[in-house]
């Protein structure tokens, strides 16, 4: 028997709620006293509970000036790395290769005679430069001064450190790649030197630019402030196109042609009071192509029913899998606020990036969806077992999961916690590490 609170539809606009008003944002002097006031691990800008107050707002990227603005948005002007794919347009755009002057050192302009070869030391980095990356390919190929092809080739470590060693004198391009991010650097190489790129002065990171991201409004949720404090720009589509956004959520879902413009989608979690994709099932057949063909998409909790519509083989979620059943009585959001779990990291890439294997998650934001299972292919990177009394008892429900639906297609990752009010220094670090997965 369902508790009778969770058939209120009204508790549907409980769920997901940002923390705008929080104890950090809502009280002046809280984001410049150099002190953690609630808690959570962060102190002053660097707490999510003051990306939109006044002195936090300047968020940009290394190439400076043109990132997201402190309150999720995208700047009236801002587009992935050129303006965005017009509708009636099939424009190709490059991604963005990081600011021009990222030269560590001065070109070499002899390497006469070629002498032994020379080596880099770096770390990949996210464009704010305080977060790394692990598992990007880095790689220089080209030809030797003595006019020999040569390609030397590595992966960053879980701290993104790489070595690349036995590398010709001379000027080359350093390339870096993750998923859908990609950035190109010029490096200098000397015979005998290293090249130690990880100072503070000459660290080769990832653009800001380095994706095209769309961001989808929800009632709740700021996948976009997140993007922001990592340095990357964005397109943010909210209900109407106003406010500054770059268009209508159902007119970009709308139009494939534009939507083919982007790398990944960021779908906040939706409600009752904003953009529900179930409410635009005819949009749903654009979303499963963007995937197919190449495009990676991040589902935040009620967001669920984007990848249920597309690829509905890939996860089993509690009770009613319809996205049709959001917020009735047989919905999977089940979750209620208070729900305390101790979670495990099943991806062993993930816990060495974490640093441990398990993890606290508590749910103060529901009621919130319940995944029950992940099948055919799709895999789970953290899990738990969830007990609501009289309601539902799951083990090893997957909190964070992913999967590839085919050959050549993106990634698909759905979380069913969050980057605001529920934030943990621990699930923050996870969602670092998804967003430079897709």
């Amino acid at each position: 028997m369902r508790h009778p609170l969770l058939l209120l539809i009204p508790a549907l606009a409980l769920a997901c709620s940002d923390d705008q008003e929080g104890v950090a944002g809502g009280e002046a002097g809280l984001c410049d006293n150099a002190r953690d006031d609630d808690g959570d691990g962060f102190t002053d800008c660097a707490d999510q509970d003051c990306w939109s107050h006044a002195g936090c707002g300047d968020v940009t990227g290394p190439d400076g000036g043109d990132g997201a603005t402190g309150d999720g948005t995208a700047p009236d002007s801002a587009t992935p790395d050129s303006a965005t794919v017009p509708s009636d347009t099939a424009t190709e755009t490059t991604p963005d290769t990081g600011p021009p002057d990222t030269t560590p050192s001065e070109t070499v302009t002899s390497c006469d005679p070629c002498g032994d070869k020379g080596s880099v030391k770096g770390r990949v980095c996210a464009p704010n430069e305080d977060v790394f990356v692990n598992d990007a390919r880095v790689w220089i190929e080209g030809v030797g001064c003595g006019g020999e092809a040569f390609s030397v080739e590595t992966r960053s470590d879980f701290d993104g450190t790489y070595y690349l060693l036995d590398v010709p004198c001379g000027t080359h391009t350093l390339r870096i790649e993750k998923g859908s991010f990609a950035s190109t650097h010029p490096v200098s190489i000397r015979p005998g030197e290293l090249l130690d790129v990880t100072g503070a002065a000459n660290k080769l990171c990832f653009g800001s630019g380095a994706a095209r991201i769309a961001v989808l409004a929800g009632s709740w949720d700021d996948m976009g402030g997140l993007l922001a404090q990592l340095g990357l720009r964005y397109d943010l589509f909210n209900d109407h196109g106003d406010d500054g956004a770059a268009g209508a959520i159902v007119e970009l879902l709308s139009d494939p042609q534009r939507l083919q413009g982007y790398d990944i989608l960021f779908a906040n979690c939706g409600g009752t009071v904003g953009w529900l994709p179930q409410d635009e099932p005819a949009v749903m057949p654009n979303v499963k192509d963007f995937v197919l063909q190449g495009g990676s998409l991040y589902m935040s909790d009620y967001a669920w029913v984007l990848g249920e519509w597309s690829f509905p083989d890939k996860v089993d979620w509690y009770d009613n899998d319809d996205p049709a059943s959001m917020g009735d009585d047989d919905s999977p959001q089940v979750i209620p606020s208070g729900t305390r779990v101790t979670a495990t990291v099943t991806d062993g890439t993930l816990a060495g990036y974490l640093g441990k294997t398990t993890l606290a998650i508590e749910f103060d934001q529901g009621p919130q969806i319940a995944p029950a299972a992940v099948a055919n292919g799709a895999f789970a990177h953290v899990v738990a077992d969830i007990t609501v009394p009289l309601e539902l008892s799951l083990q090893d429900a997957p909190l964070t999961l992913s999967y590839v639906p085919a050959d050549g297609a993106g990634r698909v990752i759905y979380t069913n916690f969050h980057n605001d009010a529920q934030t943990t220094a621990d699930m923050l670090t996870i969602l670092h590490y998804l967003v430079f997965t897709l």
